[in-house]
């Protein structure tokens, strides 16, 4: 069955959702005879594969290539071909096909919607990220609380095998109103291995939810991936305050500094004892 323009649009916005880089390529003009008409689409993904089509044969290869080499960056390019001048194809017109990168920010996953849940959403958003909200409270993920919320979501850790998506592209943050539910969430969230998973709590609470994660079969190697307590120290208390160290922790995490303890003795920052 031929694809319809409907299936592009819909992979397009799970890409968005998603956070999945690719191309999309659009004819945006022909003269003459062409393989394709104006309005023809493809997506190129990371690897070459492809979903629609342009026009097949060396100019199809073309921009498969070009595609590829744009994946990530945010510049446009529009490329002319003459038909007439390509022996491997009959037709003898012209196109011209448009490559767009996909550029969907990352994606923060904020589990748990209370004051700092909300507040740490607010400031993803502000800086770029693309927010998913999770609560088993269905009224604390209303529209009306998080309306710039991309996706909103009432239930429990059971998502993570239905809506919810996690990947090594995610970032994840874990702040529900109890301990109990951040230590279930992050032993389900652990194994898919999110770009960077951090948990609320004390350094005295993170410590004996980590002991008991480990007596339950959780390595000590996945438990050193979690950021916890979670964000930079520099002594947040309000929820606010906490959600700038939070972000600023990501956003560290996001441009490849991992060692964020370092960063911040490097800036200065002694420390204090949350507990």
């Amino acid at each position: 069955m031929a694809l319809r323009l409907a299936d592009i649009y819909e992979e397009l916005a799970r890409m968005h959702r998603e956070g999945v880089s690719g191309v999309v390529a659009t004819v945006v003009r022909t003269d003459g005879s062409t393989p394709r008409g104006a309005g023809a689409k493809m997506i190129v993904y990371a690897g070459g594969r492809i979903l629609g089509s342009v026009g097949g044969g060396a100019i199809e290869s073309t921009v498969i290539n070009e595609a590829g080499r744009m994946i990530g960056s945010k510049e446009s390019k529009l490329f002319s071909f003459d038909l007439g001048s390509d022996q491997s194809m009959a037709c003898g017109g012209g196109m011209e096909i448009f490559l767009e990168p996909i550029a969907s920010g990352p994606m923060l996953v904020v589990i748990g919607a209370g004051h700092v849940g909300l507040a740490v959403a607010r400031a993803a958003r502000q800086s770029g990220f693309r927010v998913a909200v999770v609560d088993d409270r269905a009224e604390m993920v209303s529209l009306e609380r998080f309306p710039f919320a991309e996706l909103r979501l009432v239930g429990n850790e059971e998502l993570l095998e239905s809506d919810l998506k996690v990947s090594g592209e995610t970032f994840v943050v874990v702040v529900t109103r109890g301990h109990r539910f951040d230590k279930e969430w992050v032993r389900k969230l652990i194994v898919k291995k999110p770009a960077y998973l951090g948990m609320l709590g004390s350094e005295k609470k993170v410590t004996e939810a980590f002991t008991e994660l480990e007596a339950e079969g959780v390595s000590r190697v996945e438990l050193d991936t979690v950021h916890a307590p979670i964000g930079l120290d520099i002594g947040a208390e309000t929820p606010d305050e906490i959600a700038v160290s939070v972000i600023a922790e990501i956003i560290a995490v996001k441009h490849g500094i991992r060692d964020t303890a370092r960063l911040m003795d490097k800036m200065g920052f002694k420390g204090r004892d949350r507990d």
